[in-house]
């Protein structure tokens, strides 16, 4: 298991076009090697992250271009201090064997890969 003081759990609320658009958005973040729940009720798309400290841009971005990002509507991120979620990255269950993420992100091509972000770490390319 990752140390507690390197993980940064974020809760993540947003809405979507519709229902269905939910639904997939949630199935994607359910892939996610950072994602210890994802769930979508009509509308609206919950999920819970725990990412490396260093890794806050990224919940950061989904807040500030929740359309670009993960193709929300809208977006608000809470981070919580005493409740620490459990993802399969936290728990350290996950290795780097896959060459393309679980989202379907293209690490190598991607813009941020290498500055702020050190690659998914379910690929190879996880630094």
């Amino acid at each position: 298991m990752i140390e507690k003081q390197m993980i940064l759990t974020g809760v993540l609320a947003g809405t979507a076009e519709n229902a269905g658009k939910a639904s997939k958005i949630s199935a994607f973040l359910e892939s996610c090697p950072y994602c210890a729940l994802s769930a979508s009720k009509d509308d609206m798309v919950f999920a819970v992250l725990t990412v490396p400290h260093e890794h806050k841009w990224w919940l950061e971005s989904i807040r500030e271009q929740p359309k670009d990002t993960i193709g929300l509507e809208n977006a608000e991120v809470f981070y919580t201090a005493a409740v620490k979620a459990i993802s399969p990255w936290s728990a350290g269950n996950v290795e780097p064997e896959l060459d393309t993420s679980p989202c379907g992100a293209q690490c190598k091509s991607c813009r941020v890969y290498k500055k702020e972000c050190q690659g998914c770490p379910a690929t190879v390319h996880s630094l």
